[in-house]
């Protein structure tokens, strides 16, 4: 048991140190740039949505640029409140996929199960979560994460915490790793382009929708990033970027019509290779149980126990 306990230590702070590393490349290609509309958006807005006495009953309503657009869509989205999510990720070789519910209401809640198979960190996290696929639970103030069941009889626990503040020093001051699969937020990263096309009609997952597309300069991602985030944050974000290699994201979004988000993807090149994140949603309104677990280990926990096996 001893030689059990002493593993499962040292494979543990690995990991939590590759998982850093993971979080702040993610976070360099500007998944969280969360900002509101252009205020001339908003002004074409109100112009569009005027009325127009002298026109006749059959004149059709005049067609909203696509930035207005997806301003209604971002305010769709938002009152669905939580759908199911079908996530994958590609860096250069590396491929991770997740699959789940998120809740966006009031924070980001999730419950998400992520297939590393096609990753480095698979390997390195079989110890400590029994296999190469990882349990995440998102709660308001931490992510839980899933242990193996010899981690699990070793130690007494179930999950580890990894609390908001944590995940902040880890990524750079991001703190909401959810971010990138929150599908407001990918609607108003786009509007924050300034430049949105809208591509056309096309089918996703069996289902018609309309494509919009933009890309964003990393200068406007570090502004875009600025929305309740420090100045010490965003230099963060600047310098996560510059390591990364990452000069502009393109994002693209699918819209049904029922003017709720079907898919959106962000790509970028950097140091590491291509970088593409492909989210589909669905079953708007889903229940997403994203409830605290009772049993679980902490950082602090950690470092007790690998300090015990040090000494031993």
């Amino acid at each position: 048991m001893a030689g059990t306990r002493r593993t499962a230590g040292a494979v543990v702070l690995a990991a939590l140190a590759l998982t850093a590393t993971a979080c702040n490349n993610n976070d360099s290609a500007g998944k969280n740039a969360a900002p509101a509309a252009p205020s001339t958006a908003a002004a074409a807005a109100t112009t569009a949505a005027a009325p127009t006495t002298a026109a006749a009953p059959t004149t059709p309503p005049a067609k909203v640029s696509p930035a207005v657009f997806l301003e209604q869509v971002s305010k769709k989205t938002g009152a669905a409140k939580s759908a199911k999510v079908d996530e994958l990720i590609t860096v250069g070789q590396v491929t991770m996929k997740g699959q789940g519910a998120m809740d966006w209401s009031d924070g980001l809640e999730a419950d998400l199960t992520m297939d590393l198979t096609g990753s480095p960190m698979a390997k390195v996290l079989a110890p400590l979560t029994g296999g190469p696929k990882v349990h995440y639970l998102y709660t308001k103030d931490a992510m839980f994460m899933g242990l193996g069941d010899q981690l699990a009889q070793s130690t007494g626990q179930h999950w580890l915490r990894y609390d908001k503040a944590e995940m902040s020093k880890a990524s750079g001051g991001t703190t909401d790793q959810l971010q990138s699969a929150d599908p407001v937020q990918g609607v108003r990263t786009l509007i924050a382009s300034g430049k949105v096309t809208e591509v056309g009609p096309e089918t996703v997952n069996g289902k018609a929708a309309t494509h919009y597309s933009g890309e964003l300069a990393a200068a406007d991602l570090v502004k875009a990033s600025g929305l309740g985030v420090t100045q010490e944050q965003a230099d963060r974000i600047k310098q996560n970027l510059d390591s990364s290699g990452v000069t502009s994201e393109q994002i693209d979004v699918w819209v049904d019509a029922d003017q709720l988000v079907v898919k959106r993807s962000e790509k970028a090149d950097t140091k590491a290779g291509p970088m593409n994140i492909a989210v589909s949603y669905s079953d708007y309104g889903t229940p997403v149980l994203a409830s605290t677990p009772g049993d679980f280990l902490t950082l602090p926990d950690l470092k007790k126990l690998a300090d015990s096996e040090s000494g031993s």
